[in-house]
């Protein structure tokens, strides 16, 4: 059968291929080019032999009448194989006006004309590159002449919806007080809030981000993001959200780390305040660089000198000596220079109990967030912070729940709840 096949593809195309001769790249590209006109009338065809969306005669209407049949009316879809004309069933209630495509919600179709299969091509590319670049590469890799403005439509009108069911299901298990079935059993798991700004029409703005991670039995690491543009409070409920899944009640050993940062540790207490709270080697480590800079400046080598003694003692979680030799310090100062040292010793008492590197150390525990200053860069700013960037709050915030989904590897089951119809 796949011989008969071959030689009739063969017999059709046979002036394309012998043009290509034997390079491999010109037949690929005439393959290809044959394949998608293949594809083209076969999924037209596919297409005209349904019923597309014929109920019968009339349909109940929401207002208590019913929506007449009026007949098929066209509409051009692009395709990852290019343009097809679907005529679909078309019903109108004379009552209330209303009208129905029954066929555009069952086969996923959304207002911007492309099918469900470029459209999700477009998403999978955006949740890497501009807009325009993702058009640019669309054509490039199906042929497929996609303007960066529809791409940017169906990314956002995509997100929103990922928005949408996220706050659907946080509202559905706040009311019913359930909590979420863990996918995973780990024995210790990460928990890292952090936030990093984002360019929008009125200004600069935090997007939060969360990081979970963990390793299974065979050591293998796995993790899980979190993003949003909420206010702390709703971002922590996605969070611990998230940590259920990842195994939050099931753990023997859960870590959270963060930056010590007044919301950060409003989310710990309220939502994780038995795991075990360390505020990350890097912000702590910079907070005692920040302080040397500011009494000796930057780059120099007094500064160098400086920092060595009060980094020693805070890696070996001696927080006490170390605010007594701040203590000192601060007398040695005045104006700008002493309030670094204030601003540091304050810093060092507000979170001395999560400073205790030393024991941190011999449980094994990570001491640093490098994970989620990983995931800032990762997850925020490799898409949303690229040069000439300015973003809505609608479309900064679709873009980046398309992203995080992509990165989640829940990219199946979105696309199953056919979101271009929702």
């Amino acid at each position: 059968m796949d011989s008969i096949i071959f030689d009739q593809f063969q017999a059709c195309f046979a002036q394309e291929l012998d043009l290509a001769g034997q390079d491999l790249g010109a037949l690929e590209s005439a393959v290809t080019a044959k394949m998608r006109q293949l594809g083209q009338g076969l999924l037209a065809r596919l297409v005209s032999r349904g019923d597309n969306g014929y109920k019968g005669s009339s349909l109940a209407c929401d207002c208590g009448g019913s929506m007449r049949f009026v007949g098929h009316r066209p509409r051009d879809i692009q395709t990852v194989f290019g343009w097809i004309t679907v005529n679909r069933a078309y019903y109108h209630c004379r009552e209330c006006g209303r009208s129905c495509v029954p066929y555009d919600d069952a086969s996923g179709l959304g207002p911007e004309g492309i099918s469900p299969g470029l459209a999700r091509a477009c998403c999978t590319v955006a949740a890497d590159d501009s807009f325009s670049q993702t058009a640019r590469k669309i054509e490039e890799l199906l042929g497929q002449n996609v303007s960066d403005k529809t791409v940017e439509r169906v990314v956002h009108r995509v997100g929103s919806v990922v928005i949408r069911q996220e706050a659907r299901q946080m509202e559905s298990l706040l009311e019913h007080r359930r909590t979420p079935e863990a996918v995973m059993k780990p024995q210790r798991l990460y928990i890292c809030p952090d936030g990093t700004v984002v360019h929008e029409k009125d200004g600069w703005h935090e997007a939060k981000v969360g990081c979970i991670y963990w390793e299974d039995e065979q050591f293998e690491r796995g993790q899980r993001y979190i993003g949003c543009f909420d206010n702390s409070d709703v971002f922590g409920k996605h969070l611990w959200l998230e940590a259920c899944r990842c195994g939050l009640r099931e753990a023997s050993q859960v870590v959270y780390i963060g930056d010590g940062a007044g919301w950060v540790r409003s989310i710990h207490n309220k939502r994780f305040s038995k795991a075990v709270f360390i505020v990350d080697w890097y912000h702590a480590s910079e907070h005692v660089w920040n302080c040397g800079r500011a009494l000796f400046g930057e780059g120099t080598r007094a500064t160098e000198t400086w920092v060595v003694k009060p980094l020693n003692l805070l890696w070996e979680g001696w927080t006490r000596k170390l605010l007594r030799f701040l203590e000192r310090q601060r007398g040695k100062y005045r104006g700008c220079k002493r309030d670094a040292i204030e601003t540091l010793y304050r810093y060092i008492s507000t979170n001395e109990q999560q400073m205790r590197y030393d024991v941190f150390r011999a449980r094994g525990y990570e001491i640093g967030s490098g994970a989620v200053e990983g995931a800032c860069k990762h997850v925020v700013a490799k898409r949303l912070k690229q040069s000439g960037m300015i973003w809505t709050r609608a479309g900064s915030s679709a873009t980046l729940a398309v992203r995080v989904t992509w990165l989640n590897k829940d990219w199946d089951k979105l696309w199953s709840t056919k979101p271009l119809a929702a």
